[in-house]
């Protein structure tokens, strides 16, 4: 019985070790269908920028899209009120994170988890546990950044029909 034991240890060792590495934000594309690998998401323009509807742990906010950003990026005004929400908790918050704004500029941020980030809508692109920081002031933008647009193929901004087009990978 002892080297049969020694091998069932060794052998959950190795898929232990298998499963360990990089981790990548998984993207659920379940829900759609196999005739298009586009979605297509509506913007507005809001003060020259352009801003996408996403749900964050199930809570709808219009985000900036921007490449700029590394991820995403919210102010300490959505936390709160994702808080009062019950969307997330003490538990979520990692720690802090160092940030370069576009001055420059080095700021502290906070770091929380997201457990799921939705853009366009119930069928459109679903990404979860989503590291995102958020800002120490009230007045911060909400910024969907490269984070969430890594996950797809590519995407481009139709400016005559005002929407982003995501190319599912």
């Amino acid at each position: 019985m002892k080297p049969l034991t020694t091998f069932m240890s060794t052998l959950l060792l190795v898929f232990f070790l298998a499963s360990c590495g990089e981790k990548k934000l998984p993207v659920d594309l379940s829900t759609h269908t196999k005739k298009s690998t586009n979605l297509e998401v509506p913007y507005k323009e809001m003060r020259g920028v352009k801003t996408i509807p996403a749900k964050l742990n199930g809570v709808e906010m219009d985000m900036i899209l921007d490449s700029g950003c590394s991820g995403i990026h919210l102010s300490l005004t959505e936390l709160q009120y994702m808080a009062k929400q019950g969307k997330v908790s003490d538990a979520d918050v990692q720690g802090t994170t160092l940030s370069q704004v576009a001055d420059g500029t080095v700021v502290e941020n906070l770091l929380v988890n997201l457990d799921s980030v939705r853009i366009g809508g119930d069928n459109g692109i679903l990404l979860k546990d989503v590291k995102a920081s958020v800002a120490l002031n009230q007045v911060a933008p909400l910024l969907l950044g490269n984070g969430v647009l890594d996950e797809v193929a590519s995407y481009e901004v139709d400016n005559v029909h005002k929407k982003v087009i995501f190319k599912r990978k």
